[in-house]
C-alpha cells in the first residue's frame, strides 16, 4: 500500500466512527448536494452515487446534485470579482426554490471555500460564514428535511513560503467550528481533516489552481462521505472506477438531472437563470435508472 493510500484509509477511519449512520439514511429519500464549484463539478457526488447503487443493489437512491460554482453563504464577494462581471452568488438567492420545488429528504451542504473571499482571517467575515451555515440549517429544519450532512471545507491547496499568507488558515478554522456543531438532525463530515491528512503524505497537490481539485480529490471526498455514511468503498483508482460502465450510467443520469434541476429551480449568477419546468429529465433519468438497476442485478 502506498503511503497516500495508507494515510487515506487512516483518515477515513477516523472519520467513520465519528458519525457512522446505516445507508438507509438515504435509501428511497429524496436527496440534495449543495456547494460551491467543486460540488457543481459533480465528480464526488458521481463517484459517491457510484459506489452506493453499486455496494447496495436491493435499494434505491435518489440523489440530486445541486452545486453553484463562486456560491456562498456568507453573502460576501470580493471586489473585482470574476473581472468585474458578476459578484458571488449567494445560496439563500435560491434556498427557498430548492427546497419547495425538490422538497429534499436530506441535504448534503459543503461551503465555506468561497465564504473567507480569500483574504486573511477576519471577524466580520468569519461571523458571516457563521451566521449562513445557522440560516441553512434553520431553513432546512422549518422546510422538514430531516437529515443534514454539513460536509467541512475542502483544503486551499498551497504550500506558502515563509511568511506568506496561506488562506487555508481560513478554511481550518471554519472546518474546526463546524465540528463543534450539536443540533439535531444534522452531522458533521470532516472532509477538510481528511483531506489534509491525506495531501501530506503526497507530493502532488489535489489541486493545480489550489481550488478546484481533479479526480483524486473528487474520489477522497467521496471516500470520506461514505465512510461517515458506515460504507466500506473497495479501494480502487479512479481509472478503475470509470471504466465499469455502472458508474458511465451514474454519472450520465447526475449530470443530466443536475443541469435539468438547476434550470428548474433557477438561479442567478453572471446572469439570471429563471426557473423553468422539468421537461422531459425526469423520465429520461428513469430510463437511465432501469439500465442502472439492469448492471446491479447482473454484478
Amino acid at each position: 500500500m502506498t503511503r497516500f493510500a495508507f494515510a487515506l484509509v487512516a483518515c477515513l477511519f477516523v472519520v467513520a466512527p465519528l458519525s457512522a449512520q446505516d445507508v438507509d439514511s438515504l435509501a428511497g429519500k429524496r436527496v440534495v448536494v449543495l456547494g460551491d464549484s467543486n460540488t457543481q463539478a459533480g465528480g464526488y457526488v458521481a463517484v459517491t452515487a457510484y459506489y452506493l447503487n453499486k455496494l447496495y443493489p436491493d435499494k434505491s437512491f435518489d440523489v440530486i446534485g445541486l452545486g453553484l460554482a463562486s456560491e456562498t453563504l456568507s453573502g460576501l464577494s470580493e471586489d473585482g470579482h470574476a473581472g468585474g462581471k458578476f459578484p458571488r452568488p449567494c445560496l439563500f438567492e435560491r434556498l427557498g426554490r430548492v427546497l419547495e420545488k425538490a422538497r429534499p429528504d436530506v441535504v448534503f451542504a459543503c461551503y465555506g471555500m468561497n465564504d473567507g473571499i480569500y483574504l486573511p482571517p477576519d471577524k466580520d467575515r468569519t461571523a458571516a460564514f457563521r451566521a449562513g451555515v445557522t440560516k441553512l440549517l434553520d431553513r432546512c429544519r422549518a422546510a422538514g428535511v430531516a437529515q443534514v450532512y454539513l460536509v467541512t471545507p475542502p483544503i486551499y491547496d498551497f504550500a506558502p513560503k515563509a511568511g506568506e499568507f496561506n488562506y487555508d488558515a481560513v478554511l481550518t478554522e471554519y472546518a474546526k467550528w463546524e465540528a463543534t456543531l450539536e443540533r439535531p438532525g444534522v452531522r458533521v463530515i470532516d472532509l477538510h481533516a481528511a483531506m489534509r491528512a491525506a495531501r501530506t503524505a503526497r507530493a502532488t497537490p489535489f489541486s493545480n489552481d489550489k481550488v478546484h481539485f481533479g479526480d483524486d480529490g473528487h474520489l477522497l471526498a467521496a471516500r470520506t462521505i461514505l465512510a461517515a455514511l458506515g460504507v466500506k468503498a473497495p479501494e480502487e483508482s479512479v481509472a478503475a472506477i470509470k471504466a465499469d460502465p455502472l458508474y458511465r450510467l451514474v454519472e450520465q443520469r447526475r449530470a443530466l438531472r443536475s443541469a435539468a434541476w438547476m434550470r428548474h429551480v433557477g438561479y442567478t449568477r453572471e446572469k439570471t437563470v429563471p426557473p423553468e419546468p422539468l421537461g422531459t429529465a425526469e423520465a429520461d433519468a428513469a430510463r437511465l435508472q432501469e439500465r442502472i438497476d439492469a448492471l446491479r442485478r447482473a454484478k
